[in-house]
């Protein structure tokens, strides 16, 4: 099996959870685009958001877009 780490950063005009949930997931589905992974091929995803980030976590969002059963962690 062959086990790769990719990297990405997005940011949010506002500090809100509906644009938490929109640039994490076209983030998390353009990362998945470009490296020809499914979710199915993801072991875990690693999460961070700076301090001024309140309004909900990364990970909520990674959830709605269908990562339900990969473990996230988020910092």
């Amino acid at each position: 099996m062959r086990v790769r780490a990719i990297r990405g950063a997005t940011q949010l005009e506002q500090d809100t959870a509906q644009e938490m949930e929109h640039c994490v997931g076209d983030l998390l589905t353009q990362m998945l685009e470009a490296n020809n992974l499914s979710k199915a091929d993801l072991i875990s995803v690693i999460l961070t958001a700076t301090q001024d980030l309140k309004s909900d976590f990364p990970a909520a969002a990674a959830r709605k877009i269908g990562l339900g059963s990969v473990p996230l962690l988020c910092s």
